[in-house]
C-alpha cells in the first residue's frame, strides 16, 4: 500500500512539490529566498489564503501584545521570546528585542467593518465570526458584502450584535427567503441583543422588567419571558459553574402584545447532545474558568486594599511588550547547553501555540463567564449528570472513552525499538461532552441556533457539529430546504448523530458505540475467564483436601478462592459502563422527547396544507404518517399549491425519519446496556458461588479444626490425669524433703516459717502473672508487647544472622527448590503410574465384555443341544474356554442356562438369559460412547 501524503509537508525528510497544505508550506518549510517565486506560481485563491493567513498572525500578535490584562497567550509569548534569546546567545548571535519584518503575503486584508462597528469592550466579539446562510425560493444564496460563498459565509459578532442598518440580521427579509444565524457559544447576553437587534428593538432590562410587568412588552420581551428564557435555567447563584444549562424544552411563543396568537409560528427548543473534547483542552479551560471565577470572587476589603494601593503607589512599570533588550550575553559553545536552549525553544513554542489556541475562549470567558445572565459552558458526561459535585476529575478520567483512547503503561528498553510506543505516541486521550442547543424559529423566516464548539478549534475540524449542518446544506438537493422546519430538522438531525454516523470517517472523534463494545467484550472475556480459574481452583482444593499430607501447608488456592477482588474490581467496571449509558440514554431520551413535541407542531402546521381536500383544524393534534400522506394523491389545478403540498408531504417524511433515527440510536445503546447487564449479572453469580465455596472451605476448616481440638483436649485430659496423680504426692514430697527443723535436728529453721515465706512469694507470683496474662490494660498489654518484640528482634536477628554467615539459609533455599521439583516430579510420576493402571483395568474391562459377548453369541447358536447335554450329564455347563477369561462367572452362566432350559419345557418365560443380558448391559454401560455399539447377532 503506498505511502499517504501528510497533511503537511512540515518534515525533516526532503520533500516534492506534492503537498495539501500551501500555507504551512509558504510560511515553515520554504527558505526566504523561495518565498517570493512560489508565491507567484500559485494560483490567486491561494494567494489570498496565503495572505489571510498571515493576517491573521499578525493581528493575533498584536492581540497578545497591547493586551491590557496579562493573558495566558501574552505569558507565553513573552516565554519564547526570552527562550529565542537564550538560544540566539548560545549560538554567539545578535539578540536584541524580538522584531517581526512584514513577509511577503502579510498585505493588509481587513473587513472595512471591522473598525467600524463595536465598542471598545467588543475586542473579544470582533474576533469571533458568526456563521449566516441564506436560502432563497429553495435554492443556496450568497449574502451580498459578506466574504466567501455559500455555506461559509461569516460575519464577527461585534457586527451582528451592533445597531446598524447593514447588520444582516435587521435587514427585512423577503417572503420566499430563508436566514440562518448561528452564535458559536452558549452566551445568554448574545442571544438578547441578537433578539432586540432582529426586533429592532431596546434589549430588555431584566430588573425593570421585573419591577414593571403591567406595562406594554415589547416582541423581544415576550420572546424571553421567563418562562421560554430565564426561567428554563437549571441552575442558581450558588451552584458551580459546570451546573450552568438549560432544561429540556420546547414551546410555542406569541409574540403579539395585543392578543393571544391561536397557533404561534415562533417557537424555542433546548436540548443537550453528545461531543467529545481532549482531556488537556477540558484541564486547561477548567483551570482558567477556575483562575477567572477566583479573581471575580474577591472580598469587598481585597478590592478597597488594591485600589489605595495604586492610588498610592504610583505606575513605573513598563508594558511586556515594551520591554527592554536583555543584555547581551557571551557566547556558549558548550553542545549541551545548545540543545538545552533549543529545547527550551521547542517546549515554549509549542505552550505558545496552545495558548493561542485558547486566547479567544479565555478572553470569551472572562468577558462573560459572570456577566448577568452569564456564559453556559461546556460540561463533560458526569458534570451533566452529577452537577452538584465540585469537582468531576477524577470521575471525567474514569469514562470509557478515555480508557480507551488513552496508551496503556508497559515496560519497554525505548521509542526506536518499541512499535507500542510509536502508536502510542499517536494517541490522545478524549472524554465525552454535553453540549446545548439553542434554537429559535422566528417568523417562519429566520433560524437561530446557539451552541459552542470545541475549545481552541480556530482550524477545519471535520466533527464539528456545523461544519457538518455546512456540509449538509452544500450538497442540498433542489426544494430539499424548503421552508425554515426543514432546516430546523437538519439541524436537531446532526446534533444527535455526532457519534452515531457511520459514514464520518474522522480518525481524532472516538467511536463511541465501538469503544463501549469494545469495552463490553473485555470485561465479558474477563469474567469468562475468572470463572474458568474459579473452577480449576475449586477442582484443585478439592484435590488437595483429600491429599491431607499437603492440606496443612499449602492454602494457595484456598486463599485465591477466598479473595474476591478481581472479581470486585471487574463488577466496578461493569458498573461504570452501565452508568455512563444510562446517562447517555437519558440525554438520547431527552432529544426524543423534545423532538416529538417539536415534530408535533410541524404537523399541526403542515398537516392542512399537505391535504388541502381535508382540512384539519389546527388546534386539533394530528398523528401523522408517511404512507397516509402519499395517499393523498388528489389533482390540483394550481401548480404552487401543488409544490406546497409536495414540500410539506417531504418536510413530515423528512419529521417521522428524524425520530426513527433517534430511536434507533436509543435501541443501539439500549443493547449495549443490555449486554452490560448481563456481564454484571455473570458476576454476580460468580461472586455468589465463590461465596458459597468459602462456606464449604469454612466448613472443612471447622471440622479440621475441631479435629485438632478434640485431638488437643484427648492430650490434654492425660496430662491432667497425670498432673492429678503426681501434684500431691509430689507435694508431699517436697514438704518432707524440707530442712525443717522438726523433720531435721541441723535445720535452724521451723516449718510454720518455711511455709509464711513460700506461700505469699507463691501467691504474688501467681497474681503477676495472672494481671499480665488476663488484663487488658494499655500498661500491661505495653509490657508484654515490648518485651515480645525485643526477645522476638533479638532471637530473629541472631537466627537470621547465623543462618546468613553460616551459608545455611542459601542451602535451605536450594534445598526448598529441590523439594519443590521433587514434588512436581513426584505427582508427574504417580500420575503417569495412577493414568497406567486405568488403561490397564479399562482394557481387562474390554476382555471381559468382549468374552461375555462371545460365550452368549456361542450360548445362542447352539440353542437348546447345550442345554440338553447339561440336563443329561446332571451337571452344570461350563463351556471350555470359560478358564481363558480371568474372573469370568461360568458357574453363574451354566445355572443360569440351565435354568432357563428347564423353565422352557415347563412354559415359563426364561430368566437366565435376561440376567446375562442384564450384567452385560451394565458391564458395557461402564464403557465410553463409542464402546457401546456392540449387538448380539440374531
Amino acid at each position: 500500500m503506498p505511502a499517504q501524503t501528510p497533511s503537511t509537508c512540515l518534515s525533516e525528510k526532503p520533500h516534492d512539490n506534492r503537498v495539501s497544505d500551501f500555507v504551512t508550506h509558504f510560511n515553515s518549510c520554504l527558505p526566504a529566498r523561495k518565498r517570493r517565486r512560489f508565491y507567484e506560481s500559485l494560483p490567486p485563491e491561494t494567494q489570498q489564503r496565503i495572505t489571510r493567513r498571515n493576517e491573521k498572525v499578525l493581528d493575533l500578535r498584536q492581540r497578545l501584545e497591547t493586551t491590557q490584562y496579562d493573558s495566558t497567550a501574552g505569558a507565553r509569548l513573552r516565554d519564547f521570546k526570552q527562550a529565542m534569546s537564550q538560544w540566539n546567545a548560545a549560538l554567539g548571535r545578535p539578540h536584541s528585542s524580538y522584531t517581526y519584518q512584514q513577509s511577503l503575503g502579510s498585505e493588509s486584508w481587513r473587513s472595512p467593518k471591522l473598525s467600524e462597528f463595536g465598542r471598545a469592550d467588543d475586542s473579544v466579539n470582533r474576533h469571533i465570526k458568526a456563521p449566516v446562510i441564506y436560502f432563497k425560493n429553495g435554492q443556496p444564496f450568497d449574502v451580498p458584502g459578506l466574504p466567501k460563498s455559500f455555506p461559509d459565509q461569516k460575519v464577527p459578532m461585534a457586527d451582528l450584535l451592533s445597531d446598524d442598518k447593514t447588520n444582516p440580521i435587521m435587514q427585512p427579509a423577503d417572503d420566499d427567503v430563508i436566514r440562518y444565524f448561528h452564535l458559536p457559544a452558549n452566551n445568554m447576553v448574545w442571544v438578547e441583543e441578537i433578539m432586540a437587534r432582529y426586533y429592532r428593538e431596546k434589549r430588555p432590562d431584566p430588573d425593570e422588567f421585573a419591577s414593571n410587568s403591567r406595562r406594554l412588552k415589547t416582541r423581544t420581551e415576550l420572546l424571553l419571558r421567563p418562562e421560554y428564557w430565564q426561567g428554563q435555567q437549571n441552575f442558581d447563584a450558588d451552584s458551580e459553574i459546570h451546573a450552568r444549562h438549560m432544561r429540556s424544552f420546547f414551546s410555542t411563543i406569541s409574540i403579539d402584545p395585543f392578543s393571544s396568537e391561536a397557533n404561534p409560528k415562533n417557537f424555542a427548543l433546548f436540548l443537550s447532545y453528545l461531543h467529545w473534547e481532549t482531556d488537556r483542552g477540558r484541564a486547561k479551560l477548567a483551570e482558567i474558568a477556575k483562575n477567572i471565577s477566583q479573581n471575580h470572587l474577591t472580598s469587598v476589603s481585597e478590592v478597597v486594599d488594591q485600589a489605595k494601593h495604586q492610588f498610592e503607589t504610583p505606575d513605573t512599570s513598563v508594558p511586556a511588550w515594551a520591554s527592554p533588550p536583555l543584555p547581551m550575553a557571551s557566547p556558549v559553545r558548550s553542545s549541551v547547553e545548545k540543545r538545552k536552549a533549543l529545547g527550551q525553544v521547542l517546549r515554549a513554542a509549542a505552550a505558545l501555540l496552545e495558548a493561542m489556541d485558547l486566547h479567544t475562549e479565555e478572553q470569551l470567558m472572562k468577558e462573560y463567564l459572570h456577566a448577568q445572565p452569564p456564559l453556559h459552558p461546556r460540561r463533560t458526561l458526569d458534570q451533566a449528570y452529577y452537577g452538584a459535585l465540585r469537582s468531576t476529575r477524577a470521575r471525567d478520567r474514569d469514562q470509557v472513552v478515555y480508557r480507551g483512547t488513552t496508551p496503556e503503561p508497559h515496560n519497554c528498553i525505548g521509542m526506536d525499538s518499541c512499535p507500542q510506543c510509536n502508536e502510542d505516541i499517536r494517541k490522545t486521550p478524549r472524554l465525552i461532552m454535553v453540549d446545548q442547543l439553542w434554537l429559535w424559529v422566528l417568523d417562519e423566516r429566520t433560524v437561530i441556533t446557539s451552541f459552542p464548539r470545541r475549545w481552541g478549534r480556530h482550524k477545519p475540524d471535520p466533527s464539528a457539529v456545523h461544519k457538518s449542518i455546512r456540509m449538509r446544506l452544500k450538497n442540498v438537493r433542489q426544494g430539499e430546504i424548503a421552508n425554515v422546519y426543514d432546516l430546523a430538522l437538519l439541524i436537531v438531525d446532526e446534533t444527535s448523530r455526532v457519534f452515531f454516523d457511520r459514514t464520518k470517517t474522522n480518525q481524532r472523534q472516538p467511536n463511541l458505540v465501538e469503544l463501549f463494545n469494545g469495552a463490553i467484550r473485555d470485561l465479558t472475556y474477563k469474567q469468562t475467564a475468572a470463572f474458568d480459574q474459579f473452577l480449576i481452583y475449586t477442582h484443585l482444593a478439592s484435590r488437595e483436601y483429600k491429599r491431607q499430607r499437603y492440606a496443612s501447608f499449602d492454602n494457595s488456592n484456598q486463599n485465591n478462592l477466598l479473595n474476591i477482588n478481581p472479581e470486585g474490581e471487574l463488577l466496578k467496571e461493569v458498573k461504570d459502563v452501565q452508568d455512563e449509558l444510562k446517562i447517555l440514554i437519558t440525554i438520547m431520551e431527552q432529544q426524543a422527547t423534545v423532538t416529538k413535541l417539536m415534530v408535533k407542531q410541524i404537523r399541526r402546521e403542515l398537516v392542512p396544507l399537505a391535504c388541502p381536500k381535508r382540512p384539519i383544524s389546527s388546534q386539533s393534534s394530528v398523528s401523522w404518517d408517511a404512507e397516509t400522506a402519499s395517499a393523498y394523491d388528489i389533482p390540483i389545478d394550481d401548480e404552487s399549491e401543488d409544490q406546497r403540498r409536495q414540500s410539506a408531504n417531504r418536510t413530515l417524511l423528512r419529521a417521522n425519519t428524524v425520530l426513527s433515527d433517534l430511536n434507533d440510536r436509543i435501541s443501539e445503546l439500549r443493547n449495549l446496556l443490555s449486554n452490560a447487564q448481563h456481564t454484571s449479572a455473570s458476576l454476580k453469580d460468580l461472586l455468589t458461588l465463590k461465596q458459597q465455596q468459602a462456606g464449604v472451605i469454612e466448613a472443612r476448616e471447622a471440622v479440621k479444626q475441631a479435629q485438632l481440638t478434640l485431638k488437643q483436649g484427648q492430650s490434654i485430659m492425660i496430662f491432667t490425669v497425670v498432673t492429678i496423680i503426681f501434684l500431691p504426692l509430689s507435694f508431699i514430697a517436697s514438704v518432707f524433703g524440707m530442712n525443717a527443723r522438726e523433720f531435721t535436728t541441723d535445720s535452724h529453721m521451723p516449718l510454720s516459717t518455711e511455709f509464711k515465706l513460700m506461700f505469699p512469694v507463691s501467691a504474688a507470683i501467681i497474681v503477676t502473672s495472672f494481671l499480665f496474662a488476663f488484663s487488658r490494660s494499655v500498661f500491661s498489654n505495653s509490657v508484654v508487647t515490648l518485651v515480645g518484640s525485643a526477645v522476638s528482634f533479638a532471637w530473629n536477628t541472631g537466627v537470621t544472622w547465623v543462618l546468613v554467615k553460616s551459608g545455611l539459609y542459601v542451602l535451605g533455599r536450594e534445598w526448598q527448590v529441590k523439594a519443590n521439583r521433587l514434588r512436581e516430579r513426584e505427582g508427574r510420576v504417580t500420575g503417569n503410574m495412577k493414568a497406567e493402571v486405568l488403561r490397564r483395568e479399562k482394557n481387562l474391562e474390554r476382555m471381559r465384555a468382549a468374552g461375555h459377548v462371545r460365550e452368549l453369541a456361542r450360548t445362542r447358536s447352539a440353542g437348546g443341544v447345550d442345554a440338553g447335554r447339561g440336563e443329561r450329564a446332571g451337571t452344570p455347563f461350563s463351556p471350555p474356554y470359560s478358564a481363558s477369561i480371568p474372573g469370568s462367572p461360568s458357574p453363574f452362566l451354566a445355572t443360569s442356562r440351565s435354568s432357563s432350559t428347564l423353565f422352557q419345557g415347563k412354559g415359563v418365560a426364561p430368566v437366565g438369559v435376561a440376567e446375562v443380558d442384564v450384567e452385560l448391559g451394565e458391564r458395557i454401560s461402564r464403557k465410553p460412547s463409542s464402546q457401546r455399539h456392540l449387538t448380539l447377532p440374531g
